[in-house]
């Protein structure tokens, strides 16, 4: 009878441990991650609103020079539709026509806390057919000039978040919270600023848009990168120019400093309409996108006005200003989320997370291991008690149960049953002359010989000292014959060696019954009638088989 291998034998217990730490594993996977997903929208909510913070300060700070542009642009139309006769709107008016043919002019009233107006001359403008001094509303608009050369004193280029404040006039002069220091610089200052696109292209819009922001570009006085938001100035649906701030890159970046929130370790940018950097605060701790990821990033601000992204290891969270045509963009790396309190929150439960892992495995291991010895240890048990140390075969107890148990079987489907008792001839005078070692030499040649001749269904045992016993289920007393005939021939043509020099040879009596001959499945009689035959088989000289008599 084939033998199990051990293997497969504890595959069983030892599946059942690898399905429950399968599932510890599983469930702990699952309780982490679901933790981590938790950090990780706490995370990137605190780095949402840490942004729409910083968002509401750029706002309110630049609220408060969009509302003085807006301011001045009403005191300025009004001034031109109620132009005001005083003495020294006069004088600027008789001050002009004297120097308005001068390449390079500027208009300085006598009165203190007053900005001069300075302009080109007339041939100048001439060069450009965008500009014109239109004789009907000049003098308006010179008037309404010296009043905003007033107000301009309360700006402050040193304590306003706008660097620069312009009134530029299609007629040929401006006014400058920053006025030139000589007149070299004046007429390249106005010809720079009337070629600006913000400038140029109110004149082809049917309703110029009431505020207009320009894209990041450099300044022509070396203020570096910089915005300019801008208006125009509209009397009596006549185009006068323009009035304009200017916002430097420094400043900008010097209030994102002054606003910076702990949440926010990258770089937080200021980027125009057109996406491109204007100011940005911590860029050098930054890693640089690919051109693939910014192309991504550019398509989903230009749906999304506000949201967030994760590309390239880097979590990247934007909004777009209300008061300010851009985006406030911040971009931070793995390793700068890792070292605010969230991501060393989540690279703690990682770390306890993979040391329980490992703690599982070695766990797993030992317990595998054990399972594997108690199933090994517990099969040689059970394989002691079912089979014959010596031959492998099954010992009395276990064949009688197997017996019955397919006599049982054969019965409830009218099958012939067929037994085969062997036994050894003069078994005793081969361990008085060769020893007991050679004895059992024969009985495992025996047991080798029925091995190798009965089928995988058929049960076979070691009954007694030399005595086997074969259970041929569903083989009839002519097939039973001839396969005890064939273990007779096959132990009869064998030679057993004692040593080198010396050997014998042993052989078999059989006796057969079927229980189609005895009509009876009971397994005492079949076993009895088959050993009656085997002891008439050795009174008849031994080596032979009886089925009959």
């Amino acid at each position: 009878m084939a033998v199990l291998p051990l293997s497969v034998r504890t595959l069983r217990p030892v599946l059942r441990v690898h399905l429950l730490f399968l599932a510890v594993f599983l469930f702990s996977s699952f309780l982490t991650w679901r933790e981590l997903q938790t950090l990780k929208i706490n995370y990137e909510d605190r780095q949402r609103a840490a942004l729409v913070d910083m968002q509401n300060g750029l706002e309110r700070q630049f609220q408060e020079s969009l509302d003085g542009i807006i301011y001045y642009r009403r005191m300025f139309t009004y001034a031109l539709a109620h132009p005001l006769e005083a003495e020294h709107a006069r004088q600027v008016l008789n001050d002009f026509q004297r120097l308005r043919y001068q390449p390079a002019w500027q208009l300085r009233l006598d009165l203190p806390r007053s900005m001069p107006i300075n302009g080109v001359s007339d041939s100048w403008l001439a060069k450009d057919t965008l500009l014109q001094r239109d004789p009907a509303r000049l003098d308006d608009e010179l008037r309404a000039a010296v009043e905003f050369s007033f107000i301009m004193q309360f700006s402050d280029a040193e304590t306003d978040f706008h660097s620069r404040f312009w009134y530029t006039s299609r007629a040929g002069f401006y006014i400058s919270s920053r006025p030139p220091h000589d007149l070299t610089t004046l007429s390249q200052s106005y010809a720079t600023m009337v070629l600006r696109p913000w400038f140029r292209n109110m004149a082809t819009q049917p309703q110029p848009s009431p505020l207009h922001w320009s894209g990041v570009y450099q300044g022509a006085e070396d203020e570096g990168p910089m915005l300019t938001v801008s208006t125009p100035v509209i009397s009596n649906d006549y185009w006068y120019g323009a009035l304009a701030m200017d916002f430097t890159q420094p400043r900008i970046a010097a209030l994102l400093s002054k606003m910076r929130h702990s949440a926010l370790q990258g770089s937080v940018l200021l980027l125009d309409n057109m996406q491109q950097p204007v100011a940005s605060l911590n860029a050098a701790g930054s890693k640089a996108l690919s051109a693939r990821a910014q192309r991504q990033l550019h398509a989903q601000m230009a749906r999304q006005p506000q949201g967030a992204l994760r590309l390239e290891n880097q979590f990247i969270s934007w909004s777009r200003l209300k008061n300010v045509d851009g985006y406030l963009l911040n971009q931070q790396t793995l390793a700068q989320g890792l070292r605010q309190d969230l991501g060393r929150a989540m690279l703690f439960m990682l770390t306890m997370w993979l040391l329980f892992v490992l703690l599982l495995v070695l766990a797993h291991q030992v317990i595998v291991r054990l399972v594997q010895r108690l199933s090994d240890l517990s099969a040689r048990l059970e394989y002691r008690a079912s089979y014959d140390g010596l031959t492998r075969l099954l010992n009395r107890s276990a064949f009688f149960e197997r017996f019955r148990a397919e006599a049982a079987r054969c019965q409830q489907l009218s099958a012939p049953l067929a037994v085969i008792q062997l036994d050894i001839d003069h078994f005793k005078s081969v361990n008085d002359t060769w020893g007991h070692q050679a004895g059992d030499q024969a009985l495992m040649r025996v047991a080798a010989i029925i091995a190798q001749t009965v089928r995988r269904n058929d049960v076979a045992g070691r009954v007694g000292g030399e005595e086997f016993c074969v259970v041929l289920p569903e083989t009839s007393l002519a097939e039973a014959e001839n396969v005890a005939e064939r273990m007779r021939q096959r132990l009869a043509d064998k030679t057993i060696l004692v040593s080198a020099s010396r050997a014998f040879r042993v052989t078999l009596s059989a006796g057969i019954a079927s229980s189609e001959e005895q009509q009876d499945y009971q397994v005492q009689r079949l076993h009895a009638e088959a050993d009656r035959r085997l002891y008439l088989a050795k009174s008849r000289g031994r080596n032979r088989v009886i089925s009959a008599g």
